[in-house]
């Protein structure tokens, strides 16, 4: 029984309840009738009167944490263990596990120092100029804060898309842009800024670089030293995916209008969920529950993993959470992308349900709400779709409080350490050996096409 909630009420019948963050005991699945019936909240109304908390997760069709920790306890305490004892260490690239989030508190000022800097031409449009986690780690954070609207991206390198975000940053009177790239070498930003550079002049005013704080090891930083450029970094261990609360994203934020004390409040909280995802005790890790889910569902043979959101706030979310799986878990299972709701009900549930289907298992991604009237379709849309998906398959539902600093603070460090330890847990059970550096955190395939693409550009 959960806070005294005995079943949930799917369209006038009783069934048994998630197995909710916290929750130890051994619960059915939701399909499985419950024959006594009793009176009961809604699954909406048990969802919104839980207890506050920033991100919780509940298991449909699949484990109870209870069962989690009984056959997958010895591996997943000893993938803390060897995270904790990693975190931090040189050459780990798990620099952004309590080093950056403190690295950064202690650098507020210096972070909104550089993003007022670029307002004092008025503060028009930011354009930013990046790819994979340098564009996307900023798309999830302007997203889930509502922000979005600010901003302009460019990662393509064709003319065309080029001359439209020239076009999209409006009066180059008041226009800002980043280029974010670590080493200053990454072809799609490089042969970007470059040509805004020739649109905007090498003269502009606005130019923010992002990259090492070593001119020797960036070419970026050494063309801002030539040319006056202002500057931040992209620290050392924490680069990529996983730098969501490096210089480049929090800039941007504190340029587009996150207050201070509202970034403050992320990284505090960041700080927190990291504490709390380091933790042994599955009964309180989340990330630690949702990555045995992960890979329980694929050694029972569901391989094909899609993670669906809904509220258009998480529009963001989507490439940075695919690149997350997908760089972190490579060949291990298939991600399929994620997906917005409701679209996703009418582009890909005629296959999701089909009788046909028994390779797949799913996330729906929500935010609580008191129920009101306002939410009826949006409870409405949650509540059935759960209930249909989770009939054919297993379905986690991660569930943010709210789209608060301290939320995002916590959501963000949950993807990062569910794809963590969901790799690990797969490794561990595929008997797959563990490398120096973790292979969750590496990209070693990336460079096959930038070797292709750099014998024809040199042919």
């Amino acid at each position: 029984m959960l806070n005294g909630i005995n079943s949930i009420n799917f369209q006038g019948n009783q069934y048994k309840p998630a197995f909710k963050s916290g929750d130890n005991t051994r619960v059915q699945n939701i399909s499985e009738p419950v024959i006594e019936y009793v009176k009961t909240p809604t699954l909406l109304s048990y969802m919104a009167n839980m207890a506050a908390a920033n991100v919780e997760a509940s298991f449909f069709n699949s484990l109870s944490v209870k069962e989690m920790m009984e056959k997958y306890g010895v591996p997943a305490r000893a993938c803390v263990k060897e995270l904790s004892q990693r975190a931090g260490k040189d050459g780990q690239e798990l620099n952004w596990i309590g080093v950056l989030p403190k690295t950064q508190l202690q650098r507020l000022d210096e972070i909104y120092a550089l993003a007022d800097s670029l307002k004092q031409n008025g503060g028009g449009k930011l354009g930013i100029i990046g790819i994979g986690g340098s564009k996307h780690t900023i798309e999830n954070l302007l997203s889930l804060t509502g922000l979005s609207d600010k901003a302009v991206f460019l990662s393509a390198v064709d003319p065309d898309s080029i001359s439209d975000f020239i076009k999209k940053l409006g009066d180059k009177k008041t226009a800002s842009v980043i280029v974010a790239s670590k080493s200053g070498t990454t072809l799609e930003p490089s042969v970007g800024f470059e040509q805004v550079r020739k649109v905007l002049g090498d003269d502009f005013k606005n130019y923010v670089c992002i990259t090492d704080k070593d001119a020797s090891k960036s070419k970026l930083r050494k063309l801002a030293d030539e040319k006056g450029y202002k500057c931040g970094i992209i620290h050392d261990g924490c680069g990529g995916r996983f730098g969501a609360f490096d210089d480049h994203t929090l800039t941007a934020l504190a340029y587009c209008g996150m207050t201070k004390e509202d970034m403050k409040k992320m990284l505090e909280t960041s700080l927190k969920a990291q504490e709390k995802f380091l933790s042994p005790d599955i009964n309180k890790n989340t990330a630690l529950q949702r990555a045995i889910f992960n890979t329980d569902s694929v050694m029972k043979g569901r391989n094909n993993q899609y993670d669906y959101y809904f509220s258009d706030r998480f529009n963001g979310t989507l490439l940075w959470n695919t690149q997350m799986k997908k760089e972190s878990h490579k060949s291990l299972y298939n991600v399929s992308g994620d997906l917005i709701g409701p679209a996703f009900l009418h582009n890909s549930t005629e296959a999701d349900l089909d009788k046909g289907n028994n390779s797949a298992f799913y996330t729906f991604n929500t935010v609580k709400n008191s129920s009101t009237p306002d939410y009826k379709a949006y409870n409405a849309l949650i509540k059935g779709s759960l209930k249909a998906y989770s009939d054919r398959h297993p379905v986690s539902l991660v569930e943010i409080k709210n789209f608060s600093p301290e939320s995002i603070g916590e959501f963000v460090e949950l993807k990062h350490f569910e794809a963590m330890y969901t790799g690990m847990l797969l490794r561990n059970a595929k008997n797959i050996e563990t490398k120096d550096v973790l292979p969750e955190v590496t990209q070693p395939n990336v460079k096959i096409y930038k070797d292709e693409v750099q014998k024809l550009l040199r042919a």
